[in-house]
């Protein structure tokens, strides 16, 4: 297995749906959907993850590290300039002391 591919099983990426569909036209410079960086191009580690797209609606993605326990919210509108990848921070690991 491919290490993006493994990567992408450490995440649980959740619908909230909003219960409405969208309201205003998409934004056309991302046809193809948008790239979200959650770390504000900072030199953390993090991963980057695909997200589902385009959502079914307006709502969010709730995106939950399954390795560091990291969570983060991604809002959409059910439409192409949607996310379609996320790159989130990886929380800090307490080390033990011995």
């Amino acid at each position: 297995m491919g290490e993006a591919k493994r990567r992408q099983n450490r995440f649980r990426v959740d619908f909230i749906d909003r219960g409405f569909a969208p309201q205003t036209l998409p934004n056309p410079h991302y046809p193809q959907g948008m790239d979200v960086d959650l770390t504000n191009n900072a030199p953390i580690q993090s991963c980057k993850l695909m997200l589902p797209y385009p959502a079914p609606r307006c709502g969010m993605l709730v995106i939950n590290c399954l390795q560091c326990g990291c969570r983060s919210v991604v809002p959409t509108a059910g439409r192409r300039d949607d996310p379609r990848s996320a790159r989130i921070p990886c929380k800090p690991q307490e080390v033990e002391e011995v």
